[in-house]
């Protein structure tokens, strides 16, 4: 999953290079949503901490 987070903001970062405004804007949010739906996934995993 973290290298399609990398390549989906890669792919924003292309098409902002490259003059396309409007798909580096809704690629550059897409690849936030699913940043952050990574972010919430992880964070409310419990820990498995055995001591």
């Amino acid at each position: 999953m973290m290298t399609l987070l990398f390549v989906l903001f890669l792919i924003a970062m292309i098409f902002a290079v490259n003059n396309k405004r409007t798909l580096g804007f809704y690629s550059f949010a897409i690849s936030l949503v699913a940043s952050i739906f990574w972010f919430f996934h992880h964070a409310s995993d419990t820990l498995a901490i055995l001591l």
